[in-house]
């Protein structure tokens, strides 16, 4: 096990990251036919569905139809769209070696292809060309992938220069603030996007763009403040120990007090209706944004100026504010508050001095470059409000990794790529203890794996008969778990093969138990043996065996008897 540890730049702290919990809005780019783009030529085509195995030499399947953009090597496809500082967003699909090169205003090239094997990060793998992405992010062929990115054909003072503000792949940052050589003439109107596929078959839906504006249609007006000494509390505010008026929002208003609770009213004057989504900054125990009695943002401890963000749809006109400030007595005050809509760039709206430079918040990072690593952590889930207490983590060298918990005997994640970032379990106090996945994260059922069942139309338990009984450490240096679930014993091993993670779960072959393999929307048989499990990964088992897909409420399950051994690969 490798620990690594880097100071990330005031720089780059400093800048919220506005996309963590909110779904951005596109200008779509429509698919119902080809009068999005200058004279398509014969290797582009409209269909409604396109499949493929994710084999070698494996051929796609289509059903005719309209929605999805597929081309084969040939003619560059350029869109109708101008553009010069964009955000874009594209889902792709890639065959077996397939790659293709989407354009941006003043020559920027990011590449997709089907990389997901690769060890070694090289020209060839998913990201901007001319540099290497920082891990590798893509997935099998057939399924579909996500791309995101922010990007700035013209750059102030730098006229030869495009900057790649950031490059996200699958969820996963690949690239950030890159500056390079422009080597195309943007014209004033701006330049088209383009797409050319060099290898195999490519698939497109969901094309959206935004046009970014360095405007500011929305403004904070008439603020004034009251503060309120260290006895307050949030349920009983009277009795101010300051109040008065500011141009501008900032904590400087408490004089350097250590123990408060600062109130500011005023107004949003909105020029432009929309939705708006605003990111506060602060280092305290309270952070509250009303707007018109709606509660936006209700943050609570936060240290490093960590952003918490929310959005509303706001009409043109004038709209009373509300925001709550309380700083921790033993850091710093700081308070800021940004704000951005779909084509305007994000901007502060607090004064520049409120917010200083916090020191800098070292990334802490835990690699299994020679050998699996293990960390044992606490694991919190984005559809869980508690805590998973009794978890353990590991990573491979070929970067296939996981969780597991424990008590459940549930595998809850899988991911593919750098291992462990443990920076909220070991900066400081690390008082959240939580481990978070460093690439590429498969969110699995949560639900222990192995039960028993009465029928075949009895609900799964969240949580089987299950006793953990501890690991052992097989002569690779991976854990083989042991559990019994109703008093049946039962082995439980994950290993890293070429293609993905291998589970093998043993147990007695006398037994009424059950293994879940997966719950999903949608589960689809589409070969020998192979599901495809809501476009997002595959479960590969022998094809000999007959799991059952059942509906359970609103999903469907994919379950097999536990008859001695099952064994299945998870492939994304």
């Amino acid at each position: 096990m490798q620990l690594i540890a880097r100071p990330l730049t005031c720089i780059l702290m400093a800048i919220p990251v506005l996309a963590m919990a909110q779904t951005e809005t596109y200008e779509p780019i429509p698919l119902s036919d080809l009068s999005a783009f200058e004279q398509p030529a014969a290797n582009w085509m409209l269909q409604e569905s396109m499949t493929v195995l994710p084999m070698p030499k494996a051929k796609p399947k289509f059903q005719k139809g309209a929605g999805i953009l597929v081309g084969t090597p040939g003619t560059e496809l350029h869109t109708k769209v101008k553009a010069k500082d964009l955000k874009l967003s594209l889902d792709f699909m890639v065959t077996p070696g397939a790659s293709a090169i989407l354009t941006l205003p003043g020559g920027g090239e990011v590449v997709l292809s089907d990389s997901y094997k690769q060890q070694q990060l090289d020209r060839h793998t998913s990201g901007y060309s001319g540099l290497f992405p920082t891990q590798n992010a893509a997935k099998a062929p057939g399924l579909w992938q996500h791309l995101e990115l922010a990007y700035d054909g013209q750059v102030d003072n730098l006229p030869k220069s495009v900057r790649l503000n950031t490059l996200k792949l699958n969820g996963v940052t690949v690239l950030e603030a890159v500056y390079l050589p422009k080597t195309q003439d943007i014209s004033t109107a701006g330049s088209s996007l383009s797409l050319k596929v060099n290898q195999g078959t490519m698939a497109f839906k969901n094309l959206g763009y935004q046009l970014l504006k360095n405007q500011q249609p929305l403004s904070l007006t008439g603020l004034s403040y009251k503060v309120y000494g260290e006895k307050a509390t949030l349920s009983d505010l009277k009795d101010p120990v300051k109040e008065g008026v500011s141009e501008l929002l900032t904590q400087e208003v408490t004089d350097g007090m250590k123990n408060f609770i600062l109130l500011y009213t005023g107004t949003v004057e909105v020029k432009e209706a929309g939705e708006y989504t605003f990111s506060s900054q602060y280092d305290g125990s309270t952070f509250i944004l009303e707007i018109d009695g709606q509660e936006v943002i209700n943050g609570g401890g936060s240290n490093s100026q960590n952003s918490i963000t929310g959005s509303v749809t706001l009409p043109k006109g004038n709209h009373p504010l509300k925001i709550i400030y309380s700083r921790f007595p033993w850091r710093a005050g700081s308070l800021g508050l940004m704000v951005s809509k779909p084509g305007i760039r994000a901007y502060h709206l607090h004064a520049l001095s409120s917010l200083p430079i916090p020191p800098p918040k070292p990334y802490i990072q835990v690699d299994a470059d020679e050998e699996p690593a293990m960390v044992r952590s606490f694991i919190q889930l984005p559809y869980e409000k508690t805590k998973r207490t009794k978890c353990i983590s590991v990573g491979s060298p070929q970067g296939w990794n996981y969780s597991m918990d424990l008590e459940k005997g549930a595998l809850i994640q899988a991911w593919r790529g750098a291992f462990a970032d443990v920076t909220e379990m070991w900066y400081q106090r690390g008082e959240p203890q939580l481990l978070e996945p460093a690439g590429l994260n498969l969110l699995l059922t949560g639900k222990s794996t192995v039960a028993s069942l009465e029928n075949q139309q009895a609900a799964w338990p969240d949580s089987s008969n299950i006793d953990y009984l501890g690991y052992n450490i097989d002569n690779a240096g991976y854990p083989v778990y042991r559990f019994t679930v109703d008093g049946h014993p039962i082995t439980d091993k994950l290993t890293s093969t070429t293609n993905g993670l291998e589970r093998t779960i043993t147990a007695p072959k006398a037994n009424s138990l059950s293994v879940l393999l997966t719950r999903a929307d949608t589960i689809t048989a589409i070969g020998k043996g192979l599901y495809q499990v809501d476009g997002q990964y595959y479960i590969q088992i022998d094809s000999k065996l007959k799991p059952i897909i059942r509906k359970s409420v609103d999903k469907q399950e994919l379950i097999l008897p536990l008859n001695g051994q099952v064994q299945y690969t998870l492939i994304w």
